[in-house]
């Protein structure tokens, strides 16, 4: 059995003064009040990216599997403890050995490494704002394809406005597959029919989606309305405005707004086929869009605390509890008694000072 303390614990039901978490086989068997002493200012659940295309100089698309333990182990010490290896738009035959791999990475006993948990794949079948995104597929999407992706495929980012799209996403909703909206045109009725029809998520909310206007409110205007529908947001100080994030946390709650990095191997100078570099701390195209981030999850939490007004407590929330209610994992992102021990302690200013996988120290 392990105990470990801090100042302050985020239970489910709010922080715990003084409190100690109580570990045994990895998994959560008690919660305590006023431990003796705290060893740490926070400690909060471990982190869960749903979308990392790459990181520092591993661009997923193109690297080698055996680089992804790196970039796990790399995730870990920035307080992500689970994550969804995330393959943006590729050539329809590069899917099937790409998900292989990640099959085998989350298979593997790798020391000290986020654990993925599925795949997130960003396209293939994306509208008329691909962004980064150079080998989105043409012509209707193909249902067959989308009905043959193997489970471990967690979330698959389409646009509303491509033909087949809402058999698609009846598909994934079917088989308990997130279906997210992203890189699209939609206008509202579009992207109605589509949460009405089952998707969850729309996909880096206010990019690579038209803006929303009072008297047409588009995609973004319909997200933000619903209570069934997650945004997630990249929280880096380039994708969106610190008050425009401001704004979507207040329409959406603290239970529907996910923080993503988005992150993408920048210091390998590509994002699958496109090259990429960084430019004022954000990876940028040739023509200066952007790329993804240069973040982790961990910048994301302090950002949004830091400018843009939102509680700790709910901005670490956004960054554990919400994407695993999104992927359905109760036994992740949350303190409790029967969940797994993935642990993050905080200093007083947000920081990452230890990490805990299932109950094993790695930092």
């Amino acid at each position: 059995m392990t105990l470990v303390s801090a100042q302050q614990v985020l239970g489910t039901n709010g922080w715990i003064a003084k409190g100690s978490v109580e570990i045994t086989d990895g998994l959560i068997t008690a919660l305590h009040s006023n431990a003796s002493s705290g060893d740490h200012a926070y400690l909060v659940p471990g982190y869960i990216d749903i979308q990392v295309n790459g990181y520092q100089d591993v661009d997923l698309a193109t690297a080698s599997p055996a680089d992804w333990f790196r970039l796990a182990q790399n995730l870990a010490t920035r307080g992500v403890t689970s994550w969804l290896p995330t393959l943006i738009s590729r050539p329809l035959d590069e899917y099937s050995p790409w998900l292989a791999a990640v099959a085998g990475l989350m298979s593997a006993e790798v020391s000290g490494a986020a654990r993925a948990v599925g795949a997130h794949l960003e396209g293939p079948w994306l509208g008329n704002r691909p962004g980064a995104h150079l080998d989105v597929a043409a012509g209707a999407i193909d249902l067959d394809w989308i009905a043959q992706l193997p489970d471990i495929v967690k979330v698959v980012t389409l646009s509303p406005e491509r033909q087949g799209a809402l058999e698609a996403i009846e598909s994934l909703r079917d088989r308990n597959i997130v279906a997210a909206l992203g890189h699209t045109d939609a206008d509202h009725e579009t992207a109605t029919t589509a949460f009405d029809r089952g998707a969850m998520l729309l996909t880096h909310c206010f990019n690579a989606n038209p803006p929303m206007h009072h008297r047409a409110p588009g995609i973004v205007g319909a997200a933000l309305a619903r209570e069934d529908v997650f945004v997630s947001l990249i929280a880096d100080g380039h994708h969106v405005h610190p008050d425009v994030i401001r704004i979507a946390v207040r329409a959406k709650g603290p239970d529907k707004v996910v923080l993503i990095s988005d992150s993408s191997g920048w210091e390998s100078g590509s994002l699958g086929s496109q090259p990429i570099t960084l430019a004022d701390g954000a990876p940028v195209q040739s023509d200066g869009q952007l790329a993804g981030s240069a973040i982790g999850l961990d910048d994301a939490v302090r950002f949004v605390v830091e400018h843009c007004g939102v509680a700790v407590s709910d901005a670490v929330r956004a960054a554990s509890t919400v994407p695993a209610d999104l992927l359905r994992r109760g036994d992740l992102g949350r303190i409790a008694c029967g969940t797994r021990a993935d642990l993050v302690a905080l200093d007083d200013n947000l920081h990452v000072t230890a990490v805990w996988l299932a109950g094993e120290p790695i930092l």
